[in-house]
C-alpha cells in the first residue's frame, strides 16, 4: 500500500514538473517572440509581347523588434532564373531535372533597373556573393526598435518560360509569383535569408498588400486578396454567367488577339505575408460562396479555366467551397473574404499556393483534381494564417496540410481506394483493397523499409528528392492521422483550433505546436514530437500470444520490436469485423494486456492500419487453431503490395528464347514488392522446347541496412541454366554463384555517389563431348567439366543527370589465373544541348597465368561475344555461334572494340578508349571511335589499333548496331586474313538483362 502511495506521489509530481517545464518555456518564447511588419504598394504593368512586368514599389517596414537593424536582406527571386550558377539551377540538377541546363537565353529570366531609396534616400543594395537572388539593403542610418521606414524601388522582371518552376509564362499564360523585390525574415534567431529553390518554399513577413495590376483589356485575372474595381467585378460576373449558361465548352484553346486597350486591377488585402497573381485570355470563370461553420460568415470563391481542363473544371468550384468548409471546422474558420483557384501550366508539383489564390497544373480525373485543389486551398492555413518557417520546418506546412487533406479525402470520398474512385473489375494487383491512404504508407515505407529515409524535422534543401515527398508530406501525415486515432477528434480538433488562435497571423515554431498538443491532450507526447518527427526510429509491434481467462476476457501478449514506444490500438474481431478496439500506452520489450471479454476468432494490432507501422505483417494471431500467427498464402501475378493478411506469392507465366533451347515455356516465382523484404527469392523453371529439357534462374536474398558504415548487405547468389551448343548434340551449362555485397552508406543523404563492394564465387559446369573417331560416322559421348572463378567488384558510381560516370575496380581469380581490370565510364553532356561525349577507359593486367590452363580468359580488344562470356554473365541468343546474325551480338567488355577483331587477345596487358559523340539533329546517330593497345606478341606491326564508325542508338545501352568505317592497317589486314567481309563485321549490342523488370525495382531501391 505504501509502494502504491509512494508510485502516486511520484506520478503527480512527475505531472506538476512537466507543467511547471511548459510554462517556463512558454514564458520565455513569448517574452523573446517578435514579428516585424512589411507593407506593400505595388504598380505594375504586363507586356505579353515581350514577356516582361515594368514595376514600382513601395514598403513600409516596421521594426518590431528590440534591435536596431543597419541593414534589410532582400528576395530577389526572379534572378534564380538567370542563369546556371543559381542555387535553383543546381538543385534542379541534383534532382535529376535538366530543363533548365538545356534551356535557351530567352527563356531564362530576371529581375532588374533597380534602385533602393529609403526614406527618400539613395541606399547601397550589396548582392549575395554565392546567390544572385539576394541582396543586402544598407540603411542610411540604423533602424530603431519600434520605428518604420519608408523604401521605394522602381523594378523589372523578365519573366522565364513556365517549364521551369512556379514563376513563368506558357505563351500568353501568366503565372506571376515571387516576382517583387521582398525582405527576407528577421525573428529572434536573426535573419532568414535563402535563394529561391524548387524544393524548398518560403518564409515571410506578414502585412499588407496593395498592388495595381495593369494588362490588356480583355485578360482574365486571378490575384491575391479583395478586387476593388466595380466594373471588372460586374465583368467577372458576366464571364461566370457565360461559363455557367455553356452545355459544351469550345475545343479549341488558342489565344486571341490581346487587346489595345489596357485596364488597370486594384487589389487589397491585410494579413498576409506574400502576393501572387495570374491571367490569360482564355479563361472560362465560376463563381460560388460558402457559409464558413462557427462563424456562418460567407466567402465568395471562384475558379478560371481554359477549355482544355473544362471538363474536370466545371465543378472545381464546389471543390474550394468543400475544402474551405472542412478546414474551417477542423482548424478555425477561413479569415478572408474571397479563395481562388486557376488551372496553370504549373511545372513545381501538381500545385501550388498563395494567399487567397492557387494554380493547379493537369490532372487526371475529378477525384485527382479535387485532391489537388483541397490540399493547395488547404495551404491557406499551414503556410498562409500560420506562417511557419518552410525551409526550416517544412513539415509544419506540408505534412500538416497533408494530414489535413487525407482527413477530407476520408470524409468526402470514404469508400475510395488507392487509386481514387476507381475500381478494376479484374484486379489482378489487388488495388481495390487498400484504402486511398494506403498511398502515402508505401511512399513512406519504400525508403523507410531499406534506411534511406529522413526525419520529418529537416531543412527541406536536405532531403532526397523522394524523401521530400515521402517523409515531408507522407510520413508527416500519417503521424499526424496516428495522431487523431489516438487523441479522438473532439480533441484534436481542439488542439488544432486552439493552436490555429494562438498563432494566426504569426511565425509558430515546432514546440509552440507541441506545447498546444500536450497541454490540450493532457499528455506527454515526447514520443510523437522527439522520437517520430525528429528521427528516423521506427514503430513496429509484434503480436505474440492471446490466452482466453476464466472470466471470458484475454491476455494479449505484444512485443515492441520497434525502436519508438508509440501508443498501439489492439483490436478484436470476429471474421473481418472489428468487435472491439482499444488504445494502450506505448512500452517497450514484451507486454501482457488485458483486453476485455468477447467472442473473437482473432486480435489484430492495427487493424484501421492507422499506425505507421514498418512492418504489418506481424500483428495478428488467431484465437482457435494451430500456427496461431501463420498468414494463409494469396496468389499475386507481376509485382504487387504487401498484404498484412496474406503471405503473397507471385506467380506468372514465363517465356524464353535461344537458338538452342528454342522457345522455352515456364513460370515464374518470387516475392518481390514494391517495399523490400529482409528475405527474396525469384525462380524461373521453364521447359526448352529445342532440347527437350529444363532451363531456367534464379536467386536468393537476404537483406540488411545497418546504421554504420554501410547502407546496405546482401548475402545470397544466383543460379541458371541454359543449353548453349547443339553441335553435335544439345550442350548445357549450370551456373551457380553465392555472393556477398555491401552498399556503403554516404554521410549526406543528397550526395548522388553511390560505392559498392562485391564479393563472388561463380563456379560454372559445362557439358563438353568426347569423340571416338575410330567410327563412322564418329561416336560422341558426354563428359563434364567445371571452373570456379573468384571475383572481387568495387563500383564508385556518380548517377548525376549531367556528367555521370562510373569506375570500376574488377578482380579475379581462379587456379589457373589471376588479373584485374579497371573500367571508367565517363559522359561528358554539351553545355546548353541534350547531347554528350560518351567516353570509356579499359585497363587490364595479369597478374598471375598458368599457359596450360584449358580456360579461356585472355583480355581481348574486341568486345566479347557469347563463347567468351566465360563468367556467363550476359544473355545471348546465340552464344556459340560463329556465322549469322546472332554471332554478330556482342557486349563492351575489355578493349571494347566493335570490329569483331582477333587482335589483341593477350595474357599479359591491354589498354583502350572508347568514344561515341553524338550527332547533330534528331536521328539517333552517333560517331564512335575505338583506340588500343596490348602487348607487341597480340598485335602484328603497329603499336596502337584504332576503329572509328557509325553507331545507331536505338536504345542506349539496350539496342545499338555499329557500322565501322575506319579501321587501322593492322585490323584490316586481320580481316582480311579471317575473309571477314563488311556485313559480318557490323555488329549489335542488345542487352537484355537491363530489360529485365526486377533489376529495375532493385536499382531503383538503391
Amino acid at each position: 500500500m505504501f509502494k502504491k502511495k509512494i508510485n502516486i506521489f511520484f506520478s503527480i509530481a512527475k505531472q506538476i514538473l512537466f507543467a511547471v517545464f511548459c510554462f517556463l518555456i512558454s514564458k520565455s518564447y513569448s517574452q523573446n517572440y517578435f514579428q516585424q511588419r512589411v507593407d506593400y504598394k505595388i504598380d505594375v504593368k504586363l507586356d505579353d509581347v515581350k514577356h516582361e512586368l515594368t514595376a514600382s514599389e513601395t514598403i513600409v517596414y516596421t521594426n518590431n523588434s528590440t534591435s536596431d537593424l543597419a541593414y534589410i536582406y532582400f528576395h530577389l527571386w526572379p534572378n534564380a532564373y538567370k542563369d546556371l550558377n543559381t542555387a535553383f539551377a543546381k538543385q534542379l540538377l541534383e534532382n535529376g531535372d535538366s530543363k533548365f541546363y538545356f534551356s535557351k537565353d530567352e527563356d531564362k529570366g530576371y529581375i532588374d533597373q533597380l534602385d533602393f531609396r529609403v526614406n527618400g534616400t539613395s541606399a547601397m543594395l550589396i548582392p549575395d556573393a554565392q546567390n544572385n537572388d539576394i541582396a543586402k539593403l544598407v540603411l542610411n542610418e540604423p533602424l530603431k526598435p519600434g520605428a518604420k521606414i519608408t523604401i521605394t524601388t522602381p523594378f523589372h522582371v523578365k519573366i522565364p518560360n513556365g517549364m521551369f518552376s512556379r514563376m513563368g509564362h506558357e505563351k500568353q499564360q501568366y503565372q506571376i509569383t515571387q516576382w517583387y523585390p521582398k525582405p527576407a525574415v528577421f525573428d529572434k534567431d536573426g535573419w532568414h535569408q535563402f535563394p529561391y529553390l524548387d524544393q524548398g518554399e518560403f518564409y515571410s513577413e506578414f502585412g499588407s498588400f496593395d498592388v495595381s495590376i495593369t494588362v490588356p483589356d480583355n485578360y482574365v485575372v486571378g490575384a491575391t486578396g479583395n478586387l476593388q474595381d466595380q466594373s471588372e467585378k460586374l465583368w467577372l460576373d458576366r464571364k461566370a454567367d457565360e461559363t455557367k449558361a455553356k452545355e459544351k465548352f469550345a475545343d479549341t484553346d488558342s489565344f486571341p488577339k490581346s487587346s489595345e486597350q489596357t485596364k488597370t486591377l486594384h487589389y487589397k488585402q491585410d494579413s498576409i505575408h506574400d502576393f501572387a497573381w495570374f491571367c490569360d485570355k482564355r479563361y472560362n470563370v465560376m463563381k460560388s460562396e460558402v457559409k464558413l461553420p462557427h462563424t456562418h460568415r460567407k466567402v465568395t470563391t471562384w475558379v478560371l479555366f481554359t477549355n482544355g481542363q473544362a471538363p474536370l473544371w466545371k465543378d472545381a468550384v464546389k471543390y474550394v467551397n468543400d475544402a474551405l468548409y472542412y478546414y474551417s471546422l477542423w482548424n478555425g474558420d477561413y479569415p478572408y473574404n474571397n479563395c481562388t483557384a486557376v488551372d496553370g501550366a504549373l511545372s513545381a508539383g501538381g500545385g501550388m499556393e498563395y494567399p487567397t489564390i492557387t494554380v493547379i497544373s493537369a490532372t487526371g480525373d475529378a477525384f485527382e483534381l479535387d485532391d489537388v485543389i483541397t490540399h493547395e486551398v488547404g495551404h491557406n492555413w499551414f503556410y498562409g494564417i500560420l506562417g511557419s518557417n518552410e525551409r526550416i520546418h517544412p513539415w509544419m506546412d506540408e505534412g500538416i496540410n497533408t494530414y489535413n487533406e487525407n482527413r477530407y479525402l476520408s470524409a468526402k470520398y470514404p469508400h475510395a481506394k488507392l487509386i481514387g474512385e476507381r475500381t478494376f473489375k479484374h484486379d489482378f494487383f489487388h488495388l481495390n483493397k487498400y484504402p486511398h491512404l494506403y498511398e502515402h504508407y508505401i511512399s513512406y515505407v519504400f525508403n523507410a523499409a531499406v534506411n534511406l529515409d529522413q526525419p520529418c524535422e529537416l531543412p527541406a534543401d536536405q532531403y532526397t528528392k523522394l524523401n521530400y515527398a515521402a517523409d515531408v508530406y507522407a510520413k508527416t501525415g500519417l503521424l499526424f492521422n496516428y495522431l487523431l486515432s489516438y487523441l479522438g477528434a473532439e480533441t484534436m480538433d481542439k488542439a488544432m483550433q486552439k493552436y490555429y488562435e494562438t498563432w494566426k497571423f504569426k511565425h509558430p515554431q515546432p514546440d509552440d505546436l507541441r506545447k498546444i498538443m500536450e497541454e490540450v491532450s493532457g499528455k506527454n507526447l515526447s514520443w510523437f514530437f522527439d522520437d517520430m518527427l525528429k528521427t528516423t526510429k521506427k514503430l513496429d509491434y509484434k503480436m505474440l500470444a492471446s490466452k482466453k481467462k476464466e472470466d471470458g476476457s484475454y491476455e494479449i501478449t505484444l512485443k515492441n520490436t520497434g525502436e519508438i514506444n508509440g501508443t498501439v490500438q489492439v483490436s478484436g474481431l470476429t471474421g473481418d469485423s472489428v468487435r472491439s478496439k482499444i488504445w494502450y500506452e506505448g512500452f517497450e520489450g514484451k507486454k501482457v494486456l488485458n483486453f476485455p471479454a468477447g467472442t473473437y476468432s482473432k486480435f489484430k494490432i492495427d487493424a484501421a492500419e492507422n499506425m505507421p507501422e514498418i512492418n504489418r505483417n506481424n500483428n495478428s494471431i488467431r484465437t482457435t487453431g494451430i500456427f496461431k500467427r501463420a498468414r494463409p498464402i494469396g496468389l499475386q501475378p507481376f509485382v504487387g503490395l504487401d498484404d498484412p493478411d496474406k503471405a503473397r506469392l507471385s506467380l506468372l507465366p514465363a517465356i524464353g528464347w535461344n537458338n538452342y533451347n528454342k522457345f522455352m515455356l515456364g513460370a515464374l516465382f518470387h516475392n518481390i514488392s514494391i517495399t523490400e523484404k529482409r528475405f527474396e527469392y525469384v525462380m524461373m523453371p521453364l521447359y526448352g522446347f529445342g532440347n527437350k529439357d529444363l532451363a531456367g534462374y534464379g536467386n536468393v536474398f537476404l537483406n540488411f541496412h545497418p546504421d554504420k558504415l554501410f547502407q546496405k548487405i546482401a548475402i545470397g547468389g544466383e543460379a541458371s541454366r541454359y543449353a548453349y551448343s547443339q553441335d553435335p548434340f544439345f550442350m548445357d551449362y549450370s551456373k551457380v554463384a553465392p555472393q556477398i555485397s555491401f552498399v556503403f552508406r554516404n554521410k549526406e543523404a543528397r550526395n548522388p555517389i553511390k560505392h559498392t563492394l562485391l564479393f563472388r564465387s561463380v563456379t560454372v559446369f559445362m557439358d563438353g563431348y568426347n569423340g571416338d573417331y575410330t567410327f563412322s560416322p564418329p561416336v560422341y559421348s558426354r563428359a563434364t567439366t567445371n571452373y570456379t572463378i573468384n571475383q572481387l567488384l568495387l563500383t564508385r558510381e556518380n548517377a548525376r543527370v549531367i556528367n555521370p560516370y562510373i569506375v570500376t575496380l574488377d578482380v579475379q581469380q581462379s587456379a589457373d589465373f589471376a588479373k584485374a581490370s579497371v573500367e571508367a565510364k565517363y559522359s561528358l553532356t554539351f553545355k546548353g544541348k541534350k547531347k554528350s561525349l560518351d567516353m570509356r577507359f579499359f585497363a587490364g593486367t595479369f597478374l598471375s597465368s598458368n599457359s596450360s590452363g584449358t580456360l579461356d580468359t585472355r583480355f581481348r580488344m574486341s568486345g566479347w561475344n557469347g563463347y567468351q562470356d566465360y563468367l556467363y554473365d550476359h544473355t545471348f541468343f546465340g552464344r556459340t555461334e560463329t556465322t549469322g546474325v546472332l554471332s554478330q551480338q556482342f557486349v563492351e567488355r575489355d578493349g571494347g572494340f566493335k570490329i569483331p577483331v582477333y587482335l589483341g587477345q593477350t595474357n599479359k596487358w591491354l589498354a583502350a578508349v572508347n568514344l561515341k559523340s553524338s550527332l547533330p539533329g534528331i536521328l539517333p546517330l552517333k560517331l564512335y571511335a575505338d583506340f588500343g593497345i596490348t602487348d607487341p606478341d597480340a598485335r602484328l606491326n603497329n603499336a596502337l589499333l584504332y576503329e572509328a564508325g557509325i553507331d545507331l542508338c536505338v536504345v542506349k545501352d539496350i539496342f545499338e548496331v555499329y557500322f565501322p568505317v575506319l579501321l587501322c592497317s593492322d585490323i584490316k589486314q586481320n580481316l582480311d586474313i579471317n575473309n571477314v567481309k563488311y556485313a559480318e563485321q557490323i555488329r549489335f549490342t542488345l542487352n537484355i538483362n537491363l530489360l529485365n523488370p526486377f533489376n529495375f525495382i532493385k536499382d531503383f531501391k538503391l
